[in-house]
């Protein structure tokens, strides 16, 4: 009972403040709500106008060198030190005149009808000044696009601000990224390596129909490789012939030692004809002496004859048939011949050889004049080559360089550039100031604040005077005193409120 009662005691004094100081509290709450709300009425209406401008690297710079790298230099992602850079550039001084100058905004710095011209440069200043405050420039937080906000009373006038400052701000942009005069050089440039070149073209041929060189590097290259076969092919036909030689020597030798005619065959012959011969005499004496014996006897002359006859037969088919003859065949002797055909086969080879010899000695020493020759037109083609070569890399390099600085050119003509408008600026017709809505709410807010801090201050500056003490009495001809209490009690509810007890009568005042 005693926790509530002592939680419900501040509020009963709040309560009782509000109660006492209502009056303070009313008049200051509307007259602060009505002074906000007239002045949010009276204010001049803003037209807030914008446009976002995207920075971008889709187009590469113009790199003025004499480089052999290429002429254009590409960015990865935009930086931040490129926004910064577009930054100030919007808020350069020079674009804002020109703004100001286009838009006539100096006018409504210029007070009267006429002035004086000397003040016309005061007027402009100030517009100037005045654009930079209310103009806005800001990069979008994780987005390569920066917003430009202007406000002006007049919604037309907001936006042709912004429309001719992204006019001359691209121009500006494409103006101090250019670099002015590069296509006339670069062409001035080719031009003159141009005429190196044809002068140097001009010399080499003429070098090369003078001295029959085509590509001196190549043609060295081919001659000492012929000469290097001719010299190889030659101690080859020179090893041949040394080789052919003692093969010749050799085969002599051997033909020497062979002999012009050969056995080729040899038989033994039996006296075959004479034993046959004598065989036959034989049987017709024996035949002989047999009829003979038939009609004689055998002690007849004609029949002893006859014996006789047959041992002579007989002894002589005896000797025939020992007797025997040798029978012999010859030829030509084929390794001999052979021999010979090799010899003649071999000197015919070895005269070959020697006549490709001579022949091969003949084109090495040829091939040594011509080299010789080429290397002494080495130095001076060399020069040549590399002065025409020398002439054309330049040419090649600024005729490649005006290309570029000619497109560059044609670029900024065209307008395009690293940075677009992403957002124009249009006509609004709602105006951005004042906001009647949160300017009423806000103004609510600060009426209740300040009235609650007049009543409370005025309590605490009541409560601060002089002390009194307060007596009632409860009951009939009971009295009983009352603590201090400091402060005034007005209105017999200012006293119930601070004893929480019931007044049961007041003294009259008349």
């Amino acid at each position: 009972m005693n926790s509530i009662e002592g939680g419900a005691a501040p509020l009963r004094d709040i309560t009782a403040t509000l109660v006492r100081r209502k009056w303070q509290v009313s008049i200051t709450f509307l007259t602060i709500v009505a002074g906000v709300s007239i002045g949010t009425f009276l204010l001049p209406k803003q037209y807030e106008t914008r446009m976002k401008i995207l920075v971008k690297n889709e187009r590469a710079d113009m790199v003025v060198s004499a480089a052999t790298s290429s002429g254009s230099g590409y960015r990865g992602e935009v930086s931040e030190a490129q926004i910064n850079t577009e930054i100030e550039l919007l808020n350069s001084n020079n674009l804002l005149q020109q703004v100001v100058a286009q838009c006539g905004l100096e006018k409504l710095e210029r007070s009267g009808g006429s002035v004086a011209r000397e003040r016309l440069p005061v007027a402009i200043e100030r517009a100037v000044l005045r654009l930079q405050r209310n103009l806005k420039i800001s990069p979008v937080r994780k987005a390569n696009i920066i917003e430009v906000k202007y406000a002006a009373r007049n919604p037309q006038l907001a936006a042709a601000v912004l429309r001719h400052l992204a006019e001359l701000y691209l121009e500006a942009h494409l103006r101090v990224h250019a670099t002015p005069g590069t296509y006339e050089f670069f062409t001035k440039q080719a031009a003159r390596y141009q005429s190196e070149l044809k002068n140097a073209e001009a010399k080499l041929a003429e070098f090369r129909q003078k001295a029959n060189v085509v590509m001196l590097a190549q043609q060295k290259d081919t001659m000492l490789q012929k000469a290097s076969d001719s010299e190889s092919a030659l101690l080859q036909a020179e090893a041949a012939i040394s080789e052919y030689r003692e093969k010749i020597a050799d085969t002599r030798k051997q033909l020497d030692a062979a002999a012009a005619r050969v056995v080729t065959q040899s038989r033994t012959l039996s006296n075959q004809y004479s034993v046959e011969r004598l065989g036959t005499m034989l049987a017709e004496l024996q035949n002989k002496r047999t009829q003979l014996l038939a009609k004689f006897r055998s002690d007849d002359r004609s029949v002893q004859e006859t014996s006789r006859e047959i041992i002579d037969t007989q002894a002589a088919l005896e000797k025939a048939t020992k007797l025997t003859g040798l029978e012999q065949a010859t030829d030509v002797n084929p390794v001999r011949q052979t021999l010979e055909i090799e010899m003649a086969k071999e000197q015919a080879e070895l005269a070959g050889i020697d006549a490709r010899r001579q022949m091969l000695a003949r084109q090495a020493q040829s091939y040594r004049r011509q080299l010789m020759r080429l290397g002494d037109f080495t130095t001076e083609y060399e020069d040549l080559t590399r002065n025409q070569k020398e002439a054309e890399d330049n040419y090649l390099l600024y005729a490649k360089k005006t290309e570029e600085s000619r497109i560059a050119e044609s670029l900024d003509q065209q307008k395009i550039a690293n940075v677009a408008v992403a957002e124009t600026p249009a006509e609004l017709h709602l105006p951005s100031k004042p906001n009647v809505p949160l300017n009423l709410a806000l103004g609510v807010l600060m009426a209740g604040f300040l009235s609650l801090s007049l009543a409370f201050g005025l309590e605490y500056l009541s409560q601060a005077g002089p002390e009194m003490e307060v007596g009632w009495q409860i009951g009939p001809g009971a009295a009983v005193r009352a603590p201090r209490i400091a402060g005034s009690i007005e209105k017999p509810s200012d006293l119930e409120a601070l004893t929480g007890l019931a007044v049961l009568a007041t003294p009259y005042r008349p």
